[in-house]
């Protein structure tokens, strides 16, 4: 063998001694060490660890130093795991012991708080008790003058209430003279055939009296609000009872706003001779059937529309 050939044979040789003992001498790392370190690196680093568990994570760093060695021997990766497991364990007990007495202290850092504002508050208390025994004498000075006010004050409130009383008395007498009548859709108020001419929306002098008492009970309760629906009989068309219809309703509420009712509380509808009342086979009954209905919420939402 030439001595080049030999020299490289050697070189080769050497280089896979020098690989086997490298990879003979590498420590063996497992997922569970590579957590170990992590978690033990985390807690040596959180000053509230070293403050409240510092005996916590030297258990852990030792835990942490045997998984090493046992890492660096190349043991068995379940005895390396179960080192690194008891470290992990007991740096995460160190956090979790740092992390409830932080807690505690800052409960006992608010409550000292508390006690403080209460302190206040009583003091606060106290100086304002003093202010009211000092300004006691004033006032029982005047609590003859006060106590003449106020019986004075009821006085006029039960003149009120005894002139609200029968207020609201002629109102309801004037709503019993309108013949209103409850219903689901809120109370309902029938103005009939005597408002208008036949085929006509223009409401007729005698029937201003109507319109009045009406005005006068949605002025008394503001918060209401009006549907004013028009109804025809069935002689004449179709399009030209539901436009008949429409005008009446539309001039009821033009009587209402004539007399101070706010425009945005009425609404209007008109329905031909939809929704009789009475059949038309009689005079009587298209005089009943030729109507303007007017539903009073009883609340401040408007009317439920039919249908």
């Amino acid at each position: 063998m030439s001595t080049t050939r030999f020299a490289a044979s050697f070189t080769t040789l050497a280089a896979a001694a020098a690989l086997m003992v490298g990879c003979a001498s590498a420590p063996t790392v497992t997922p569970g060490l590579q957590q170990a370190r992590s978690n033990v690196r985390a807690a040596e680093a959180d000053p509230a660890v070293l403050k409240y568990a510092s005996l916590d994570v030297k258990k852990a760093a030792d835990s942490l130093q045997r998984a090493e060695r046992l890492s660096a021997e190349r043991e068995a990766p379940a005895d390396i795991d179960s080192a690194a497991y008891i470290a992990s364990t007991q740096a995460r007990t160190a956090m979790a012991i740092a992390k409830a007495a932080t807690e505690e202290e800052a409960i006992k850092a608010a409550e000292a708080d508390r006690e403080r504002a209460r302190a206040d508050a009583n003091a606060r208390r106290a100086n304002v008790a003093q202010a009211q025994a000092a300004n006691a004498q004033i006032a029982a000075a005047n609590a003859s003058a006060d106590a003449n006010a106020a019986r004075q004050q009821a006085a006029n409130a039960q003149a009120d209430a005894a002139q609200a009383q029968a207020q609201a008395a002629a109102l309801a007498q004037e709503l019993a003279d309108l013949q209103a009548k409850q219903t689901d859709r809120g109370m309902l108020v029938t103005l009939g055939d005597v408002l208008f001419e036949f085929g006509r929306a223009e409401i007729k002098p005698n029937a201003q009296a109507s319109i009045s008492k009406l005005a006068n009970y949605l002025k008394q309760h503001p918060d209401r609000r009006v549907l004013i629906e028009g109804f025809t009989d069935s002689v004449g068309g179709d399009a030209a009872n539901l436009t008949l219809s429409q005008r009446r309703s539309q001039a009821v509420a033009a009587a209402l706003q004539a007399q101070g009712v706010d425009a945005s509380r009425l609404e209007t509808r008109g329905y031909g001779k939809q929704y009789p009342v009475a059949s038309n086979s009689s005079t009587s009954d298209r005089a009943m059937n030729r109507r303007v209905e007017v539903y009073i919420s009883n609340d401040n939402q408007p009317v439920r529309a039919r249908g």
